[in-house]
């Protein structure tokens, strides 16, 4: 006869029936664990995907608030450069030639 290692108290015949029912090694309960982890992983897995989903949205408003005040900064950049150049046409020359001198000069390098 067997006992329960827990209680040490004699198993019977049903009693030893409903322990391997619950144990490990019972291809059913086995079965059934697999199916209860599938299934937890399965809704982990959506929580986390609605938490992704979350961070990019939150990341692609960001990246547009960011890309539109680039905008306007190199809008109004490009504006103060013509306004800059319509005023002082020859010193805009003069620059232009310079700075076309100096990267002529280290493209030969």
């Amino acid at each position: 006869m067997t006992t329960n290692v827990v209680s040490n108290i004699p198993l019977t015949a049903d009693a030893t029936e409903k322990q391997a029912l619950h144990s490990d090694a019972n291809p059913v309960v086995a079965v059934t664990r697999a199916e209860e982890l599938m299934a937890a992983v399965e809704v982990r897995g959506r929580e986390l995907l609605h938490v992704a989903d979350e961070k990019a949205a939150q990341l692609k408003a960001k990246a547009g608030v960011a890309y539109a005040d680039a905008k306007v900064r190199a809008d109004a950049l490009r504006k103060e450069t013509e306004g800059y150049v319509r005023e002082n046409p020859l010193t805009s020359v003069c620059v232009a030639l310079g700075a076309g001198f100096v990267v002529g000069i280290l493209a030969r390098k």
